[in-house]
């Protein structure tokens, strides 16, 4: 017999409803059935596309043993974080404080009302690694709930005591120069100029970060900051981090070179990772940045996109019974029988099989990078660099018809409304750049299906079912404002100033300034205001929101997008300051801010300027002789673009 999930819209938790747990989604029921009975909560988040959520389930939530303490002792709750990232946020911050890790899944254990008193991640059915298994685990904090419940529920309300005062604190201060020179300054002191990305392994791609440094490059020319870019771009677009067969990137890389994966496709790291290759090919004209900007696309045209409008969430990473990366990967004895031997000569150089691209835990199986250009292969198999393209080619449609054939992961089709305006606005980009129709007629399509289907009676929607968030009507506007600029259609403006309008209603913070996260209340953490403001990695509502503000005043003159553009600058400048790679979206922000919206109207120059790479444009149709060309606040007319830095 199924458990209550199986009516759940989440794809992730319908896959846990036979499991034998007696599992809740996250609802005042819950949490009246654990005061009711006097038992601790037992959250657990995770997604659909998880490979350690897969493993936990399998080793844990579908063992009857463990479920049968589960069900005596706790009230057990499973959440979806694409669906319901308000929650996720809350307990995985508040893990991350206490323990100084985080991520999925996420084990945490509440009181009653829903305050957290211990949280970790994975844990395996028994102790091993160091670790504590969940089944001592659960026995042990049951046997504390009963012995010394007293002090848990005073250590909880510690906790959320200590929650609360953190969010009612300000970080308004000035905003100048020098706060985004020490932001640029800390992103160029943490760059990787060996082996690409920020920091070491796990490495995340961090887009905006490179988005930064790329406008950054624009205006000073410097060598590092081009080397940053450069060395970064270069290792993730040619690392196995990068499916080299279809297309797409995966969610982030285990190893420092960006050979070994964890093989989700997200939808958000995609968006942001089209627009950046599509402005860095824009900028240094690499074929390796068009490679992989229409790779991309086309993963989305052939498997992650509805024909009617929108994209989907995820991909996941596993196949079979906890395989991840079983798709993608090939073992030598593969490559033997599929390949001609001209074309495994190739293939085993260019993409360096049995090197560095061996799975840990399958020795066997090799992640595709490339480990050596064509030129160089050419060379050292002594045939033309045509030659060695025609073989490259042939070898690869084999292979990735080959892949074809094996079970292919599970795709999560639910549209979420943030991420889709996020892929309008990088779709737009893209267009700008390659003038690709599908582009845009995939970019309208998803953007009229939303408006339709999402957003009624002044409320938006994240998902079916399910209320939007404050990045959900930020997002959303950014797209229908990037669609606005290619097709002057007043629709799409329209409709993106009056989801910035409600934004501002529902989720402006009066006093402290900036964005909530949601304006709804719930149980536990949810009755906690929370404004995002760090990249996790991807960009963060309160990081976004002042451009988009800025884009706004730019385009309609109203001073008041500008002001309020100002002030969600000023409210987490201190943080900044403090914190400077928290957020890069929000030094993009801040780059805008203080160099201004470079605005161009003109009527005979219009896709002349439109396709132009310039930090900070947006380009207008109107009746002007020439150009019309405002910088921030002057303006000033040119009787053709060779006259303008464009």
């Amino acid at each position: 017999m199924p458990n209550r999930l199986i009516n759940a819209r989440s794809p992730y938790l319908r896959k846990s409803a036979y499991q034998p747990v007696d599992w809740y989604e996250w609802c005042e029921e819950a949490f009246e059935k654990a005061k009711r009975e006097d038992k601790p909560v037992l959250l657990s988040i995770g997604g659909v596309w998880c490979h350690w959520c897969h493993v936990m389930a399998k080793e844990s939530f579908e063992d009857p043993e463990i479920a049968k303490i589960i069900n005596e002792n706790f009230v057990a709750i499973k959440v979806d974080r694409d669906e319901r990232p308000d929650i996720d946020r809350r307990y995985q911050d508040t893990v991350i404080a206490l323990t100084g890790s985080g991520g999925w899944p996420l084990t945490a254990f509440l009181t009653p009302d829903g305050k957290l008193f211990f949280g970790g991640t994975y844990f395996p059915p028994e102790d091993r690694w160091g670790r504590p298994g969940l089944k001592s685990l659960l026995l042990r904090i049951s046997q504390l709930w009963r012995e010394e419940k007293e002090r848990i529920l005073k250590s909880a309300d510690h906790i959320f005591l200590e929650l609360q005062n953190y969010s009612s604190m300000t970080f308004k201060d000035f905003v100048d120069e020098e706060l985004l020179k020490r932001g640029i300054g800390a992103l160029l002191s943490s760059v990787d100029y060996e082996k690409g990305g920020i920091g070491s392994a796990p490495k995340f791609h961090h887009s905006k970060a490179f988005e930064l440094l790329l406008y950054h490059y624009h205006f000073t020319k410097e060598e590092i900051v081009k080397r940053a870019i450069i060395s970064s771009l270069d290792a993730m677009a040619k690392g196995g981090i990068y499916d080299h067969l279809l297309g797409g990137f995966f969610r982030y890389s285990t190893d420092d070179t960006w050979n070994i994966p964890h093989f989700e496709k997200m939808l958000y790291d995609n968006t942001e990772l089209l627009r950046l290759y599509s402005l860095a090919y824009q900028v240094f004209e690499n074929p390796l940045y068009e490679y992989v900007a229409k790779g991309i696309v086309n993963y989305y045209k052939l498997y992650g996109s509805d024909p009617e409008g929108g994209f989907y969430a995820s991909q996941d990473a596993d196949i079979g019974v906890l395989d991840e990366g079983g798709h993608y990967t090939f073992s030598s004895d593969e490559l033997e029988s599929l390949l001609d031997p001209e074309e495994l000569k190739v293939v085993k150089l260019y993409f360096g099989i049995d090197t560095k691209g061996r799975m840990p835990h399958h020795q066997n199986k090799n992640v595709l990078f490339i480990n050596m250009d064509v030129e160089h292969v050419s060379k050292v198999l002594n045939i033309s660099k045509e030659k060695t393209e025609e073989l490259l080619k042939s070898a690869k449609e084999k292979m990735l018809n080959y892949r074809n054939s094996r079970e292919i992961p599970y795709i999560d089709k639910t549209i979420y409304t943030s991420w889709n305006g996020l892929m309008i606005d990088a779709l737009c980009v893209y267009y700008k750049v390659f003038q690709d129709e599908w582009s845009l007629l995939m970019a309208e399509k998803t953007a009229n299906r939303l408006i339709k289907e999402r957003y009624r009676d002044g409320s938006l929607d994240h998902a079916d079912g399910v209320s939007g968030y404050s990045e959900d009507y930020i997002y959303l506007s950014q797209g229908l404002l990037s669609l606005f600029e290619i097709t002057q259609n007043r629709t799409y403006l329209d409709m993106a100033r009056e989801l910035l309008d409600k934004a501002i209603e529902l989720f402006w913070d009066d006093q402290g300034w900036g964005f909530f996260d949601t304006h709804q209340k719930g149980e536990g953490l949810l009755l906690i205001k929370h404004k995002p403001i760090q990249d996790t990695p991807t960009q963060s509502v309160n990081g976004t929101s002042p451009y988009l503000l800025l884009l706004m005043e730019a385009i309609t003159g109203d001073t008041k997008y500008g002001e309020y553009a100002e002030k969600n600058l000023m409210a987490f400048s201190r943080f900044m300051r403090e914190m400077p790679m928290a957020s890069h979206s929000y030094f993009l922000s801040l780059y805008a801010y203080l160099k201004g919206i470079f605005k161009v109207e003109t009527e005979k120059y219009f896709e002349e300027a439109l396709y132009a790479f310039r930090p900070f444009k947006l380009v207008v149709k109107g009746h002007v002789e020439g150009l019309l060309v405002c910088e921030g606040k002057v303006c000033k007319s040119y009787s053709s673009p060779e006259e303008i830095e464009l």
